[in-house]
């Protein structure tokens, strides 16, 4: 058992387990993520190489921060002593919430390439191109790095070991603005991207009730009209503002990943911004595991509520284990997802062109004249089984 106002040994121990764990199931998933989305050619578009820039982000916070914070526990349960030094602690600090940054960074600009695909779909191409993308990925690094050096420069506020929660983090001195920095940056680094995503977010899903609704008018006025038949179904397509059903289940995943951040993050930082008030060490810690579970978790929200990157991982872990996709069928009734491109193409290709159709209907014209020929004596020379291939050729 720790001391008084100390967290006692065995949730040291417990949460630099749960760390190592997280950290393990974090950099596989991401891992997967980062190769298995752009093998498949069909998901090579702005909104992957975003995703697989998420899956960056969160696959070097379990490579790096996770593991030194399993360290920097073990180190306090062992010899009761911090495992960094200053400068060390600041460097610490300083990548932890780089990578934090950028990846609520990377979620809001998720959201709104989604929210300009529905709203300006006839520009979307122009504004997303793969150089945009990538400049735009680029971007959100740089700003998130310039943003946090600012502490680390001592410029305003600082970043140092705090005795108080066993941990680094920002400084609550006087001398750099007690807690001024902290609530400054939380503002410009959480709420404003927060607030991006939630307007995203609810432009996107207002526009897909809108869709609908327009959808299920038409259905209902052809069916007054009785304009509907086997021939003519109403079927789903895409409308003139750029909804698609692929579109609208990529941002519904995104959503649903923002939603888990915000789950991860909240008790945590609620404990972090009470604890002058109410410190309990314990549950401080306790809180830890849960916010570190939203970087091994997004593969699992990848699989559950999207086709297209189920069917992504499967296909490419079916490269190296041939009947891994077999197995998922018969196990989890996983089918691969048509997609609309896959069926036109098939359609496609089982229509004959224009020269086939013109030689079949040449050879029926010829089939129904000849029974009616006036000559008689004369035999009508039927093809031979064993005609030759070339024969068979020329004559077409």
């Amino acid at each position: 058992m720790g001391s008084e106002g100390e967290a006692p040994g065995w949730v040291l121990v417990l949460t630099s387990v749960l760390a190592i764990i997280i950290a393990v199931l974090g950099f596989v998933g991401n891992l997967l993520t980062i190769l298995a989305l752009p093998y498949s050619t069909r998901l090579r578009n702005a909104a992957t190489w975003f995703v697989v820039n998420l899956a960056v982000v969160e696959g070097l916070f379990c490579v790096t921060i996770l593991p030194m914070s399993a360290a920097h526990l073990f180190s306090l349960y062992i010899r009761g002593e911090k495992l960094f030094s200053s400068e060390g602690c600041s460097v610490f600090v300083f990548l932890r919430y780089v990578i934090i940054q950028t990846e609520l960074l990377s979620i809001a600009a998720i959201a709104v390439n989604r929210c300009l695909l529905i709203a300006v779909p006839r520009v979307y191409p122009k504004i997303f191109t793969t150089p945009k993308t990538i400049a735009t990925i680029v971007m959100i690094w740089v700003v998130s790095a310039a943003l946090m050096l600012i502490p680390l420069l001592e410029i305003y506020g600082e970043f140092t070991y705090n005795v108080k929660t066993k941990e680094c983090d920002f400084g609550d001195s006087k001398k750099t603005g007690g807690n001024g920095p902290r609530k400054l940056f939380l503002a410009l680094g959480f709420l404003l991207p927060c607030g991006v995503i939630i307007a995203s977010y609810s432009y996107i899903f207002y526009k897909a009730r809108q869709s609908s609704a327009k959808v299920d008018q038409a259905r209902s006025q052809s069916l007054l009209k009785g304009s509907i038949n086997s021939s003519s179904e109403v079927r789903p397509t895409r409308p003139a503002d750029g909804l698609r059903k692929r579109d609208i289940r990529i941002a519904r995943t995104i959503g649903v990943i923002f939603l888990a951040f915000i789950i991860c993050c909240t008790p945590v930082s609620i404990a972090h911004y009470f604890d002058s008030k109410f410190h309990n060490p314990t549950l401080l810690l306790l809180l830890h595991p849960l916010y570190w579970a939203q970087y091994c978790i997004n593969v699992f929200i990848y699989v559950l509520m999207n086709n297209q990157y189920r069917d992504a991982y499967v296909n490419y872990i079916s490269r190296w284990w041939p009947n891994f996709k077999e197995l998922t069928t018969r196990k989890f009734k996983w089918r691969e997802e048509r997609t609309s491109y896959d069926s036109q193409r098939q359609t496609r290709a089982a229509t004959p062109n224009s020269t086939v159709r013109f030689a079949t209907r040449k050879e029926s014209k010829s089939s129904i004249r000849m029974p009616q020929s006036p000559v008689v004596g004369v035999a009508i020379k039927k093809p031979s089984l064993e005609t030759s291939p070339e024969s068979v050729g020329t004559s077409l």
